[in-house]
Parts: structure tokens; sequence; C-alpha cells
């Protein structure tokens, strides 16, 4: 019986549009394997956010006029390929009025609608080509920032379909179970409609849209992360006191200082919100797994990563790290496709059943939510501008056709099931999701069979999954899968394995066998299995799953997931296990062991009495265990006393805990005493009469030279304990720039614990003799403790700190410009706007007119000699003085302008210029380039470099401004301005 009927469509065709078949659109740059070509566009499709096929191969649109002012609705909208060139036609509203919808996926002949604050179905069930059935599914999400709505519903190879959370939470529930509220709290998502069932996923990116690798794995995007993996649910962690409390890893091995910089092509918009983040991602949307299975070899199993703001896509090549992936460029200096034109807004993508791989383009003038927008910049712009347009292109491999859309063989099951193994994934996941959620029984037979019999490990996998929706898979297949040759599927078959664990107990053996398997990703689900044991059934096994994992423990393999599983699989035997690893005097030398150790005894700390504790201490006595280790563990047991707190005992045990502690103060390790000490404060204990005379001694010897800095720096740790009066002049003392940078860094983060509401006055008048590591900690202390702010503003006011010297970005101007003490905010506002720093307003806007003339690049080379080139190097001319302006072609006209005329706005606060005099009277002016404990480099105008011993030196202090001088604009008129910015822009 066919369960799937064909809709038949009833042209209700309102509007065509013509377009050029066979050029690559006019200003696009696509990989050279690769063709482009526009299929959509207005009047054809507006504002599309979401563009998906349904399982008869038809397109459907979301398009989302209502962004980002929620002033118009959103729709899904079909388009017609009459004449089946790959070119659509026509457009016919499906449906109307849905909110400020953003995402939406095929399912049940009809779609899913994720229309804040509702989940929606609807459905044409007359066939007519309009929807004439809406039900609200569920309630709850948030309608925040429309940028941060759920978004990116997925239908997930175990049968549940995710959501990507966009960072508004909120509190979703079935409308028919109003009492089950599900708190996001900043995690995506997944639901079971049939079941009606929700549950938390995993850390949210925050961002727009999810993917699905082949095998089920789950990655993300947001802004500035561009890739992030999600290696498992927070679940399996969610007791243990790590940190991070989730697997969501950013997987990028492309990052340059925590951004990732990609290559946009012609002149870029200035960056209203972050100038600093120019050609970097800061708009990473849509992410997308290629799966197609046309791409040329080596890009068939990508990541695709759109960023909205930079008009491009880039391209990642996704390869095993582990338990979890990295990617990695696979063209270097270019992007996967790129535009000259700023209105190009690629925001999603997707990849169709002929393996082509289409492309979402918003086509906004303004693609920035207003939020972000300073209300001044705000006023002169269009937030409407583009709202009348919308494209949609399709990539294609030059050397390999994309083919025939048509509808999947629904009347034929079993030509259906064969699908389960095409090398394009659309067809299998639509398969897949078709044969469950229509209870395809009568497909069990030919399931089993190409799960017995294909050499496709991609279709067992999904053949396995498939009978799994239809609760056929029995226990001789899940066993078989369990012993799979693919990886892959052993660790889908242990996923399967866990929903049933509990009741069929001799699944163990074989999962306690994978703890031990070849593949990371395997050994580590199969260690996350056993931690969801049901207590009765884990206490049964518990000896025999420590005995196995212990053994792990050893293993030169440092996977960080794969020791957290392990911690999640001992979670519930914290105690026996550390006592029983602790007494056998283990020195504890393999990093597993110890951060497995740390995590359970962190544990031990939060959740248990003080009579536990002091077997704990009293076991990390034992003869053989590394000072190091015992330095940890203690730490460990204090984090877990500061988290749980729990409830005092009586004085017995009070004294037994002491006694311990007495213990382990013997000798004169000063870290592990210092570690003593600290736990001491947090169980409100006083220090001990050993402690008191360490301290002492320590602050006596912190400035001895000839002792090694890492044991000046146990020293200083171990004073951090007294009390912040009496350690305050040496902590200051230490902030001399000759000191080791690790103590001046160890001072200034006491320092920014005491919460000492005088430090920002001396930290100001010792500014200008820090050191450009120490400034970096120091400005942080003054900007992000309300209570310095006065000081800080005063500071700035009367000029004894430039500005430019606190590099303030959009996120640290507001956290003054938003002040809650409205005395701080209006003075904030006399210094700078929520649009930038800017010091030089009359000669910026003098030097304006340049922006609009035509310049001349090789005029522009001749005035970078003339002008720049003494500090700066561009390409093969200039001298390595101030900042390198290769690739400076990124920035905008308007942002090169600025920091050409204001250099002392925003400088990056490693070219300040300092001054070096020596103790024979010998001055030098330069930027620092290197410092260590014993020296301190200096490049100079002209580029000579100048190393300069610390003892040699008499002062050493901040000019607080960049090498580069103000007034620049006398030295040239708005043409050789023009030039110079048309020079700076050009490709090298």
């Amino acid at each position: 019986m066919n369960r799937f009927p064909f809709i038949i469509l009833i042209p209700l065709l309102l509007v065509s549009c013509k377009i050029d078949k066979k050029n690559t659109p006019e200003g696009f740059e696509v990989h050279p394997d690769f063709n482009l070509q526009r299929v959509a566009s207005e009047p054809l499709v507006f504002d599309p956010v979401e563009f998906k096929f349904d399982e008869q191969g038809r397109a459907f649109v979301l398009e989302m006029p209502g962004y980002p002012l929620r002033d118009a609705d959103s729709r899904l909208v079909q388009l017609v390929d009459i004449d089946e060139d790959g070119i659509y036609d026509e457009r016919q509203v499906y449906a109307p009025d849905l909110g400020i919808a953003s995402s939406f996926m095929p399912y049940k002949n009809g779609f899913l609608v994720a229309s804040p604050p509702h989940l929606l179905w609807i459905g044409d069930t007359d066939k007519n080509g309009e929807a004439d059935t809406r039900k609200i599914l569920m309630d709850g999400f948030s309608t925040g920032n429309l940028q941060h709505n759920f978004n990116g519903l997925t239908y997930g190879m175990d049968n549940w379909i995710y959501a990507a959370n966009g960072g508004n939470s909120g509190k979703p529930f079935f409308v028919n179970a109003p009492e089950n509220v599900l708190d996001l709290r900043g995690t995506d998502l997944k639901f079971h409609l049939e079941r009606e069932v929700l549950a938390r996923v995993g850390e949210s990116s925050g961002g727009f849209k999810i993917t699905f690798d082949d095998w089920g794995h789950l990655y993300e995007t947001h802004n500035l992360e561009h890739v992030s993996h999600l290696v498992f649910e927070d679940r399996y962690i969610e007791n243990l006191p790590t940190s991070p409390s989730h697997a969501l890893t950013n997987i990028s091995d492309h990052e340059e200082n925590g951004l990732s910089r990609v290559y946009p092509i012609g002149e870029q918009e200035t960056r209203v919100n972050h100038p600093e983040q120019s050609g970097y991602f800061s708009g990473a949307c849509g992410i997308t797994y290629y799966g197609g299975g046309i791409f040329p070899e080596g890009l068939n199993s990508s990541l695709l990563v759109a960023d909205c703001v930079l008009n491009l896509v880039h391209l990642d090549v996704l390869s095993p790290m582990g338990a979890s992936f990295k990617t990695s460029r696979d063209r270097d200096k270019a992007e996967f496709l790129a535009s000259k034109e700023r209105s190009f807004r690629p925001v999603n993508m997707t990849v169709g059943p002929d393996g082509a791989l289409y492309v979402v383009d918003m086509h906004r003038e303004v693609i920035e939510h207003p939020e972000w927008i300073p209300d001044e910049l705000e006023v002169k712009m269009d937030l409407n501008a583009g709202k009348e347009k919308g494209r949609i292109y399709r990539i294609t491999p030059k050397n390999r056709s994309a083919s025939k859309i048509s509808p999947l063989p629904l009347d034929d099951i079993e030509a259906l099931v064969v699908l389960l193994g095409d090398s394009n994934q659309w067809k299998r996941i639509t398969t897949h999701r078709l044969l469950v959620t229509e209870k395809q029984s009568e497909a069990i037979p030919f399931l089993k069979e190409l799960f017995k019999t294909s050499t496709n490990p991609l279709a067992r996998l999904h053949s396995m999954w498939v009978l799994e929706g239809l609760q056929a898979l029995d226990e001789s297949d899940l066993n078989a899968a369990l012993e799979d040759t693919s990886p892959g599927v052993r660790e889908n078959a242990l996923k399967i394995a866990e929903k049933t664990l509990n009741g069929k107990l001799d699944l163990v053996n074989p999962i306690l066998a994978l703890t031990q398997d070849s593949h990371a990703r395997v050994r580590m689900q199969a260690t996350l299995a056993l931690s969801t044991l049901q207590e009765e059934n884990y206490n049964m096994k518990k000896d025999t799953i420590a005995r196995v994992l212990s053994t792990q423990l050893g293993q030169p393999d440092r996977d960080q997931w794969v020791t957290l599983s392990i911690a999640s699989a001992l979670e519930r035997q914290a105690l026996d296990f550390v006592q029983n690893r602790l007494s056998m005097g283990s020195s504890s030398s393999k990093s597993r062991e110890i951060r497995v150790l740390e995590i359970l005894t962190e544990l031990i700390g939060k959740t248990e009495k003080k009579e536990r504790t002091a077997d704990i201490l009293f076991a990390l006595q034992k003869d053989g265990i590394a000072p190091e280790t015992q330095t940890k563990l203690i730490k460990a047991l204090s984090r877990g006393w500061k988290k749980g707190n729990p409830d005092l005992i009586n004085s017995r045990g009070n004294r037994r805990l002491v006694e311990n502690l007495e213990a382990l103060e013997e000798g004169s390790d000063f870290a592990r005493i210092q570690a003593t000490g600290e736990f001491r404060q947090i169980l409100a204990l006083p220090a001990s009469s050993k402690i008191e005379n360490l301290i002492e001694q320590a602050s006596q010897s912190l400035f001895d030279k000839k002792l090694p800095v890492e044991e000046r720096l146990k020293r200083l740790k171990l004073v951090g304990l007294d009390d912040f009066k009496s350690r305050e002049a040496l902590l200051y003392r230490l902030l001399d720039n000759k000191q080791p940078l690790q103590l001046q860094e160890e001072a200034l983060s006491q320092f920014w614990r005491s919460n000492d509401v005088n430090i920002a006055s001396r930290l100001i008048e010792l500014w200008p003799t820090l050191g450009p590591q120490a400034r970096k900690h120091a400005t942080n202390i003054l900007l992000y403790k309300s209570s310095h702010h006065d000081a800080l503003l005063t500071a700035m006011e009367n000029k004894k700190v430039g500005l430019g010297e606190f590099n303030l970005d959009l996120e640290r101007r507001r956290t003054l410009l938003f002040s809650n003490d409205e005395g701080i905010r209006k003075r904030a506002e006399f210094l700078f706007s929520d649009a930038g720093v800017v010091q030089r307003k009359e000669a910026i806007e003098a030097m304006r007119p340049s922006l609009e003339l035509q310049g001349k690049s090789e005029k522009g080379r001749e005035v970078f000699q003339n002008v720049c080139a003494q500090c700066h190097r561009y390409g093969e001319l200039g001298n390595d003085v101030g900042p390198v302006l290769t690739e400076i072609n990124r920035k905008s006209k308007e942002s090169l302008l600025y920091d050409i005329l204001d250099p002392n706005a925003a400088v990056d606060t490693k070219y300040l210029n300092h001054q070096v005099q020596t103790k024979d009277g010998t001055i030098y002016t330069g930027i620092v380039t290197n410092e260590t404990d014993s020296e301190i480099g200096l490049r100079m105008v002209g580029g000579t470099e100048k190393i300069i011993g610390k003892n040699d030196i008499d002062r050493f202090s901040s000019t607080g401004s960049s090498m580069m001088y103000e007034g620049l604009e006398n030295s040239m008129d708005t043409q050789e301005m023009a030039d110079l910015l048309a020079f700076l822009q050009q490709s090298e």
C-alpha cells in the first residue's frame, strides 16, 4: 500500500522572471572547479532564509520580509521549474502569515515551521498547492532578537528532530502537555513528535542553523566561531564538575588570535561594530555539510559556512582528530564563493536531491541587527533596503553534472529502501525519515536484508536506525552492529544499545569490550553508554567497569573527550575509585589519570561530607604519590567544596580533617601548602602556624633572583593567602617591568581578586611604566571592575591614559556607555560614542572627500614610499616597524582613512610607542617586539632592532600613543589620499 500520495500541482502561477542560464553572475568568484548559476531571483523570491526540497523534488523557500523590524510575516513559497532546465520560472505562495518564522522542514505530507513562540505543522489536505491546515504543536519559544530565535529544523539519524537554540532560549512545551516545560538554558534541543518528548541536546553555539555529517555528528556555527562540533550530549556530564561543562568545541585549525581569517573580494563595508574584525569571520551562519556525492574527490565530505557580512561562502575540509574532528582550508587565501556585491547576503545553504549546493541570498543592504548598530549610525541607514529582493544560487562541479530532480519512488518500497545506500545524503535521510514517520512496516524484510548483506556501511547505518525507528531491530541485529567492520556503524550501534541496556544486561560485556576499540569515537561512546546504567545495574557491574577503564588511564591517548567519558562512567563510584587508586601509591604520572582523578575528587568535595574529604586527604599521604598530584587533588577538593557547600559536621570529623591537612603541610612544598591553605579558607578554618611562618618566609624571598622563577611564583601564590593589606606593597613592587612576567601576571591576578577600591589610582600612577604584558591585565581590572570606573574616566579625561590603549571595541565601550551609574554614562559619552572612538573628527571630515575621488594605485605607491614606508611594510615595500600592512585591503576605504588620520583612537596596544633609558643615559624609542624576563626588544623608526637587557635599564615607559604621528593629512591633499587608499586596497 502506498502511504506517500502525490500532491497534484494545481498551477497558481503568479509571476516569472528571466535569468542568464550560462554565465556566472557578474561580480562573483567561485572555486575554479565549479560553476555558479542563479536559479531564482526577484520577483520570484524575496528575503529568503531557507530553501529545501520535499520528497517529490519540489522546491520550497521560506521568506522572511519581517527581518529585522517584525513589520511583516514570513511565508512559505513553492518555486516551480516548468521546463525542467534547472531555473525556476514561477512562484506559488504555499503558506502566508507565518509570523517571524525562520526555519522549516518537510514532515508528513506538510511542513514543520519554527515560528516563535510556536512550532507549527502546516499542510495542504485538498492538494491545491496552498496550505489549508495549521496546527500549533509546541509553544513557549522566546521571541527576542530575530537573529537568535530557534531555527535549523533537521531530521536526525536517531529519528528525533533537532533545532538550534539561536540564543534566545525559552521554555518550550507541547500544547497537549503544558505541564512538561523544558528550560532550554542556552542549549540546543531535540524532540520526538510522536511521543511528544522534548530534550536538551547540548551547549548551543547560539547561531543560525545546525548540520549533521553522514554519521550523525552535529556541527554548529555562530558569528566569530564559524565551526564547532558537539562531541556528545551534555546529559553525560551534567553532574560532573568540569570546565567547560559541555562538549561543544571549536574545530577550526586556522584561527588567528581567536578569529578565523577569510578572504572577501572587492571593497569591504566599514565595520560598525568591530573594525578590528575586518577580514575575519564575523557573520558566520548557514553551516552545511556537503553530502551530495558529486563534488570532486577531497571535497565530498566538507563543511560550508556562509558569512553574510563579508559576502562569501567558506569551505572547510573535515578530518578526524581523536574523538572529535578538525576543519582545514582547502585553498589558501581564497574562498569557495565570494562576491563584490555588498548586498549579496548568503544566510543559508542546502544540498539538493541532484547533489548540487544551493546558496540562499537574502540580499539586503544592511544585514546586521539594529541591536548591534550604534544609534547614530542607524539613523543614516535604510534597514528596509533590499526587502524587494532575494536570490537562490546553484553550485555544481564542472566535471560532473547534477542529476535531474525527480520524486522519490514512493510507491515502490523495495526501491525506496535501496536509496538508503545512495551516495546522496539528501536521498538517504529523506528516505530514512519517510520510512520511519510513515511507519512503513512492509519495508522491514528489505531493511533486514540490506543490513545483513550490504557492503556499503552507510546503507547498513541507515537500515539499522530505520529498523530501530520501526521497533524492528532485534538483539541479533544489534549484536552484529556492535561488531560491524565500520567504526561509524559500531559507534551508532552503541547509541542504540544504550537505549535498551538496562533491560538487556548481556549487552554490558560487548560494550566493555568496545571501550578498548581502536577508534577513539567508539571507545568514547562505549564508555559513555556505561554511564547510563541504572543504579542497581551499575552497582552489579561497577568493579568490572573500574577494572576495564583503569586500563585506559595508562594509555598514551590524551584525547580530552575520551578522558571525560571515563570520568562520566566512574562518577557513581568516585570515592571508592579515587581511594583505590591512591591506596596503590600511584605517582599518577599519566596526564589522563591525573585529569580523571581531579574530576572525581572535585565531585567528592562537592557532594561528600567532611568525613569523606578527610579520607581523601589521608589517602593523599600515601608514599609514592607525587607532590604535584597531591597539590592538584587538594585544589580539586577545594573547588568542589566551594561549589557544593555541604553541611557542617561534628567537631570530631572536623578535627580529623584538620589533622590530615596539617600532615600534608609538612615539608616545604610551597605549592602543596598553598593548596591546603586555600582549602582552609574555603572551609572557614584558621591558617596553621606552619602556613603563617611560610608566608612570612615566602614574602622575604619573593625578590631573591637566585631562586628559579617557578619557585618564586609558588611563594607568591602562597603569599596570596595573606590579608591583602599585608601583601599590597609587595604586589606593587612586583609590577616593576624588570620583574619576571609570570610574577607580574600573578600580582595583577591578586589585585583582581582583592576587589580593593584603591587599586585603580595606584595602577594609573604606575601606568607609564607598565610593560605591554602587564598592561593587558591592568586594562581589564580598570574596565571590568565598576568600582574603578570613576578613576579610569578621570585618567582618560586628564589624558593620563590614552583611549587607544584600552582596545575600546563595541562591547568594551559599552561597559562604560551602558553603565548603571548615570554619571559614568555621561562622562563616557563625552569621550566616545557607541559608534566608536574618534579624536580627530575635524581632520577626518576635511579629508573625507578623498573617499569619493577615483584613486590611482601607481601614484598611491609613490605616496606610500614617501610618507609611510619608513615604518610600514606593504608587500616588498617599506620597513617592518609598525603593523605590517599585508592584507590591509580587507578594510574599507573609510576604515583606512580613520586608521591613517586618527592613529591613537584605537591603536593596537602592541604597537604603542615605548621609551627605554639605559643606565649609561642612552635613550631608545620604538615598539616593543618582544619582552622576556631578561630583556626588551625594540624596533625603531627605519626598522632598526635593539635588544636591551633588563639589568641595563634605568627607566622604561610607554608614551601612551602610537608611533604613527597625528597630522599626516598635512603631508598630502585629498587626491593623494585617494591614491594612497587605492594602493592599499589593491591585491598584492
